[in-house]
């Protein structure tokens, strides 16, 4: 795996699955991290005293809650395109098109797919960073940070291990002064601050404050979508429904394997595990055969 700068690694976890050419509040959120990592990146932040460490990381949060909609645009053209020369990234079918109302409909949507390689290379190398004894990198705290910023945490850590995350971000703030000013600073823009305060109800869900705010805010079931693939089922027992999912995505340009979990079979697409079962939906009034492909979290 190549050497990857922080803004590029950031980019491999956070634009894996978006959208090509459409904004969302999900791909909004990656982007606005992305100008923090590229801020802190440029003025060499992370090698910086306690004392410059605090005004370059308020530096890099003042220009992610500043971005504008075309400015974030040009941002997401400029990276995705050095991903792209570098062999990190590539532009596919979006599985949203395999959705019985976009593909009978002719809509054509790209996605990002980061390549494999890379892209579990730095989830595992973070996660393995985190979750284990041992010291913290800064540059691993920082894309920590990014990811709770925007989102992404619930891609790369199970709801187990977040407790797990709590615990160690907690530890981590109480020793180092660069960790405690790095979980208290936040890159939300006003209006997102706003609509916390319709969350707060919810914030027992989380007993350290240091993971409360963005992950209310940016569900992260946005990023993945749950599609419903149309054929009939009559006469067609698991295997073969499963088994003629799978064909019908491979011809459309996606990244499939099915995988097991205990005692079920999970589909995985690009790099997101999804399960499937059998349903019905009404269009035009009429009742349609298929299968949903339903995003699963471990």
């Amino acid at each position: 795996m190549k050497q990857l700068t922080l803004p590029q690694q950031y980019a491999v976890l956070a634009l894996d699955g978006q959208m090509v050419g459409y904004s969302s509040v999900a791909k909004g959120a990656a982007l606005r991290c992305l100008k923090a990592a590229q801020v802190l990146e440029e003025k060499n932040a992370l090698a910086c005293s306690p004392a410059e460490w605090e005004k370059q990381l308020q530096k890099a949060a003042a220009a992610a809650r500043k971005l504008k909609r075309k400015a974030a645009a040009q941002l997401e053209a400029s990276v995705a395109a050095s991903l792209r020369d570098a062999g990190l990234l590539e532009e596919i079918p979006d599985l949203l098109g395999c959705d019985i109302n976009y593909y009978t409909s002719g809509v054509s949507l790209k996605a990002y797919r980061c390549r494999e390689e890379d892209y579990l290379g730095i989830r595992e190398g973070l996660r393995a960073e985190i979750l284990e004894p041992g010291e913290v990198t800064r540059e691993c705290a920082v894309l920590l940070w990014l990811l709770r910023e925007s989102g992404c945490i619930h891609d790369c850590f199970s709801a187990k291990e977040q407790q797990t995350l709590q615990e160690r971000m907690t530890s981590l703030a109480a020793g180092d002064e660069f960790c405690r000013l790095l979980w208290e600073t936040e890159c939300h823009s006003p209006w997102q601050l706003f609509a916390l305060r319709f969350l707060q109800k919810k914030h027992n869900l989380f007993r350290n404050p240091y993971l409360e705010g963005v992950n209310l805010v940016f569900p992260f079931l946005e990023r993945r979508k749950a599609i419903f693939i149309d054929f009939s089922l009559l006469g067609t027992d698991v295997a073969e429904r499963r088994a003629a999912t799978v064909a019908f995505l491979r011809e459309q340009g996606h990244r499939v394997e099915e995988v097991k979990s205990g005692t079920e079979t999970l589909l995985k697409v690009e790099n997101t595990y999804y399960r499937i079962f059998p349903g019905a939906r009404r269009v035009y009034k009429l009742p349609v055969q298929g299968v949903n492909l339903v995003p699963v979290y471990w």
